[in-house]
């Protein structure tokens, strides 16, 4: 129990108290104290402290978290939008900031739109801001020389750092680019406040095969395996592109198996996604879903590669039969001056924890079950509609 908290608590006991001496005399509210008067007081501070406990003590505890994504809309891939709304159902994560990476499809196919309609949904308020354009040119690029417009992600990612004050996890679903600048820019707060680095990224052992989110910035890539950072790696695919031989978060799903026990305005969202809509995000939750519509959406099929998988950097498990699918082991790796990534101690290699399947027989049924839950317990606020 921390003193400040406690005191705050106990403060709010004061503060009803206070009620009680309406129309007294300062000085000599103590002399006037009656014995009903007494009991009231102290059960007022009984009723502070036992609210500390109730929300502090017995409430698990949430980790502040930045989330980088290249999520867009109209979008190129529709994984970016499960995503982020199972980021916002996970009760562990506290979610300070979205970055939306890769700005220059930013302005034609802005990213806010599903964040404004998910903070509309939860009655949230998270911060986002379109990170860099350009690739880095360099590990060690701190992406200065790019539009003053395109620093905004970078900036919000460091200045969410510095207001936190417990340490940070920061996820990123696309390229490294806005997380590596920033690490370059400052790197000894990186070193302080970043508790964890999850990174939905690369192929695990194909060394021929480039895969989508390292090409979008392979010196990123390149600076954050060599940072030294506590890099929580996860390829996107193991083998060559869809392939997973059990060291990549790939499967697929049908849309039904995760979307049909999920809150209406929340399929909203997702048909607003999938019809590339142009009216307006937020009024278009609220609209009636016709039985064509919802039947379209049902039958629909997806890639998935994170999802659920995003429970695992707040101490989440996704679980058959009570037992693990899936965890981290750890590697060392070096990197090549062209991202091709090598396993085995060197000199100025690496050791990073790798995703791994520890289940390959139930891990799509597992990962799928665990997504549809996180969707149905989405937290729709009582102000939407």
């Amino acid at each position: 129990m921390r003193i400040a908290d406690f005191w705050h608590f106990w403060t709010v006991g004061r503060l009803a108290e206070s009620r009680l001496a309406i129309g007294r005399t300062p000085g000599i509210e103590l002399l006037a104290m009656s014995a009903g008067d007494f009991v009231c007081r102290t059960a007022f501070r009984f009723c502070a402290f036992f609210l500390f406990a109730a929300f502090h003590l017995g409430a698990a505890p949430r980790v502040p978290v930045i989330y980088s994504t290249d999520l867009l809309h109209p979008h190129v891939d529709p994984d970016d939008h499960f995503d982020l709304a199972c980021l916002y159902a996970i009760p562990e994560a506290d979610l300070r900031a979205v970055i939306l990476d890769n700005s220059v499809p930013q302005a034609n196919r802005s990213g806010f739109k599903p964040l404004w309609q998910l903070n509309y949904l939860a009655g949230r308020h998270v911060p986002g801001a379109i990170g860099l354009g350009n690739k880095l040119k360099s590990p060690d690029d701190r992406g200065l020389d790019q539009p003053a417009e395109h620093q905004n992600g970078v900036n919000l990612l460091l200045q969410t750092l510095r207001d936190s004050r417990d340490t940070v996890a920061i996820i990123f679903v696309g390229s490294a680019r806005d997380t590596v600048a920033a690490f370059n820019r400052e790197p000894g707060l990186f070193r302080r406040k970043v508790r964890s680095i999850h990174g939905f990224i690369g192929e695990a052992s194909e060394t021929r095969f480039v895969e989508y989110n390292v090409g979008l910035d392979p010196q990123a890539f390149v600076g954050l395996l060599r940072s030294g950072l506590p890099f929580f790696w996860v390829p996107c695919f193991d083998g060559g592109e869809s392939r997973n031989d059990g060291h990549a978060s790939w499967w697929k799903i049908r849309h039904r198996q995760v979307l049909e026990t999920a809150p209406e305005p929340l399929q909203r969202y997702f048909l607003y996604m999938l019809r590339k809509a142009p009216d307006d995000p937020i009024v278009w939750l609220s609209l009636p879903t016709s039985d064509a519509d919802r039947q379209w959406l049902m039958d629909g099929e997806r890639n998935l590669w994170c999802a659920a998988l995003l429970r695992l950097p707040f101490g989440g498990s996704i679980q058959h039969e009570g037992r693990d699918v899936a965890g981290f082991t750890p590697v060392e790796v070096s990197v090549s001056d062209n991202a091709v990534v090598r396993y085995g101690k060197t000199p100025g290699s690496r050791r990073v924890m790798r995703f791994e399947i520890k289940d390959m027989a139930h891990f799509a049924t597992a990962a799928t079950a665990a997504t549809a839950r996180l969707l149905q317990s989405f937290p729709i606020s009582p102000h939407a509609p």
